[in-house]
């Protein structure tokens, strides 16, 4: 079973994870500790001293940005939560989510969770994120009744007919229950205010409710893409199971995953006007969301709980890695999907561009194909405005390449186009919030696939521009001179690995 211990142990093998031994307070301090380290490209955090019951964890789904080599990969810390490796590539952990979305089989049903301290809500010692003065919930995953969730449209009756809670001989059953992302934050000494996926927050008063914190990351990512886009996926729990092995336990709300660090039952209660407090996860873009009120019955935690938290409000934070991932995993197997072959090499949306640009480089089948690609990755995602459209050979681990790529292959008067001002705004971005239309903008960054050879300029790279007696010499020097540390620091590398490195374009 991969849980979130097992993932902390693999960052540590990495050297991807630091411990700060100094008292750093959940309520004003913890957040910022790790908003902090995620602004600095540094590795996932670990606050054991933090006032509460709980060891918080921040940055352990996040990474540095794609503006300068580093010694770790945006993706390599999900690659490494996922089990695909620290190291691995961007592809495997793009196929690996692909893959999953088909589901697989049913979680273990175990007797009861590895939380069974009770434990005192308040004294977790969850932190304060967003601008928030109350503790926050980021990184959870709810579990409701599958049969009190509603399809909307108000039918109050509908609603009342509904059950409260999962029949006692169901409730390890995956189809019995609906598992999905949450924030919240906690009011008074067991009060929650809950952001869910709209249909979850149309279940009826009385409802009974699991919050599960430190969930199996496998689990995570289940939730997250279960709610993304288009519905013909697999439940979150056969997503999860695909991804890794869980166990599940039974709890009144349905099976919760059996390896989460902290439990939370609770029952919903009559909804207040406000939604809970601090910052919108970046998962809220990119679905309704709607707002639910519950009072806590029972906590229950494993001993010495961890609990990863993202410090949303932050660029580089894990919320927005999660997202980055799990859409560009969707967005490349519909592509791929879509015209019967498989055109797109990679596609990303950066979380460095605050998920509001999409970058796919792509084989052009045919000329205006790109016009075509462009419209069809609007239809399918709300969350950007803006579409790049990139040669297969432009590396995914180099975001400097592929924006290089925009100024030397598309001219703004040509490849830069531009819809009618009428599309509706994108999610993601911070402009346009009055919900005023607007245009979308794709740029046509890829060599036009009707000209010939001789007239596309060659890429510069280390080894074709020089003899080898010099590219004998700068090796031998970049060794002497101490700037050998690691091969992504080695000129004879290129940004895919290949054994090159990359320049501009001929005459850029």
């Amino acid at each position: 079973m991969t849980d979130v211990r097992t993932h902390l142990d693999r960052l540590d093998a990495a050297d991807d994870i630091a411990t700060v031994g100094e008292r750093v307070h959940w309520a004003d301090t913890a957040a910022a500790v790790a908003g902090e380290a995620a602004r600095a490209n540094g590795p996932a955090v670990r606050l054991p001293d933090t006032g509460g019951r709980a060891t918080l964890v921040g940055g352990a789904f996040g990474g540095p940005d794609r503006l300068a080599v580093r010694s770790r990969e945006p993706w390599a810390r999900v690659g490494a939560a996922l089990g695909a490796g620290h190291d691995a590539s961007y592809l495997d952990v793009l196929d690996a989510l692909v893959a999953a979305r088909r589901g697989g089989t049913d979680p273990d049903p175990v007797a009861e969770p590895a939380a069974t301290e009770d434990a005192d809500l308040r004294s977790l010692g969850l932190p304060a994120v967003g601008g928030a003065d109350v503790p926050t919930i980021t990184l959870g995953v709810a579990a409701v009744p599958a049969a009190a969730v509603g399809r909307g449209g108000g039918d109050a009756a509908a609603t009342n007919d509904r059950p409260a809670a999962v029949p006692e001989g169901s409730r390890t059953d995956p189809d019995a229950v609906r598992w999905v992302p949450v924030r919240g934050s906690i009011h008074g000494s067991d009060g929650l205010r809950l952001s869910v996926p709209t249909p979850v927050g149309d279940v009826p008063d009385g409802t009974r409710l699991t919050v599960a914190l430190g969930a199996p990351p496998a689990v995570l990512f289940g939730a997250t893409m279960r709610w993304l886009g288009e519905s013909h996926v697999a439940s979150a729990p056969r997503i999860a199971r695909s991804l890794a092995p869980i166990g599940v336990a039974p709890t009144p709300a349905g099976a919760v995953p059996a390896a989460s660090e902290v439990v939370i039952g609770a029952t919903v209660g009559p909804e207040t006007p406000a939604g809970p407090s601090g910052a919108p996860a970046p998962w809220e873009s990119a679905v309704t969301t709607a707002t639910l009120d519950a009072r806590v019955e029972d906590v229950r935690t494993r001993t010495e709980p961890i609990v990863p938290f993202s410090p949303t409000g932050t660029p580089m934070s894990d919320g927005r890695h999660l997202l980055s991932v799990t859409e560009s995993a969707r967005l490349y197997g519909r592509v791929n999907n879509y015209w019967g072959v498989a055109p797109a090499e990679w596609l990303a949306l950066p979380a460095e561009a605050g998920l509001g640009i999409c970058l796919v480089a792509s084989d052009v089948l045919y000329a205006g194909f790109e016009w075509q690609l462009a419209n069809t990755l609007f239809s399918f995602s709300r969350l950007f405005d803006k579409v790049v459209v990139l040669d297969t050979e432009t590396p995914p681990m180099d975001l400097g390449r592929a924006f290089d790529d925009v100024w030397v292959k598309a001219h703004p008067a040509n490849d830069w186009e531009f819809s009618d001002p009428e599309a509706p705004a994108a999610r993601a971005p911070q402009y346009r919030r009055d919900g005023a239309t607007g245009a979308n903008m794709y740029v046509d960054a890829a060599w036009d696939p009707r000209w010939d050879e001789e007239y596309i300029a060659p890429r510069v790279t280390f080894e074709a521009t020089y003899p080898e007696e010099i590219r004998a010499a700068v090796r031998a020097d970049w060794t002497d001179l101490g700037f050998d540390n690691g091969p992504e620091h080695d000129p004879t590398r290129g940004g895919d690995g290949s054994g090159t490195a990359d320049g501009a374009d001929g005459g850029a």
